[in-house]
């Protein structure tokens, strides 16, 4: 068995990308980080890899709406690797401005090449920036459609992850073609705040594939007991075997 090779892509403003590797690695998987400058000037492949995480941060500032700039460079000038991640079946995990970015790019359900997204992270209902330590979310598998491999082991289970974002909810186009694998307060989701942080159920969704999924809550901040918990560090075991 060899071990998944796991790329961390980070651009300025990025700030969970080494606790993104550490928990990759706990996980089984060989790590390391790549600067998107590096993606541009294609020294870098982001298709070279069994896993790709994005991971949460504050990506170029979230000028211009949060994980758009990262969004359009990649959609603009790299969109041969974007079709390989594809093409190849690539692992591809999106945590917080992670998951801002793979919306923005079409990834999760809409379409790189003709700039659709099925799916924008609006303002949070409160209007502000939630910073919470112990969130409660629900994993399940989507009711149609192919298995969502990153949650694998993991449906039907609940636990507590933190949150920090200001643009976290969710809205869908009409034509989406997504499934929602995490809730927030119950497997069925409440939405009302404060059990859901930015007025919606969902917490994570997974593209139609099954192997494309991005989360608001941030899983790497609880892959070891010492950090309030080893939740989340299943999640990425669960894509580490499925690589």
């Amino acid at each position: 068995m060899t071990t998944p090779r796991a790329l961390v892509l980070y651009a300025p403003g990025t700030n969970c990308h080494h606790e993104t590797v550490y928990a990759l690695e706990r996980a089984g998987a060989r790590a390391e980080l790549v600067f998107l400058q590096n993606v541009l000037r294609s020294t870098h492949n982001l298709a070279d890899c069994d896993i790709l995480v994005a991971p949460g941060g504050f990506g170029f500032g979230d000028h211009l709406g949060a994980g758009r700039i990262l969004a359009a460079d990649l959609v603009h000038r790299c969109p041969d690797q974007l079709e390989e991640i594809l093409r190849r079946g690539v692992m591809v995990l999106g945590i917080c401005n992670g998951l801002q970015m793979l919306a923005e790019t079409g990834l999760l359900g809409g379409d790189f090449n003709t700039h659709t997204r099925c799916v924008a992270l609006d303002r949070n209902r409160s209007n502000r920036f939630e910073h919470w330590g112990n969130t409660q979310v629900f994993f399940k598998q989507p009711e149609q459609g192919n298995p969502c491999l990153w949650i694998n082991g993991l449906e039907g289970e609940g636990g507590t992850l933190p949150v920090a974002h200001a643009e976290g909810r969710p809205v869908f186009a009409p034509f989406a073609d997504y499934r929602v694998v995490a809730t927030y307060g119950s497997p069925e989701g409440i939405a009302e705040y404060p059990v859901s942080p930015n007025g919606s159920s969902v917490a994570a969704i997974c593209n139609n594939t099954g192997r494309i999924m991005g989360l608001m809550p941030h899983p790497e901040r609880r892959v070891d007991n010492l950090h309030g918990g080893a939740f989340g560090l299943r999640l990425f075991q669960a894509g580490v075997r499925a690589a």
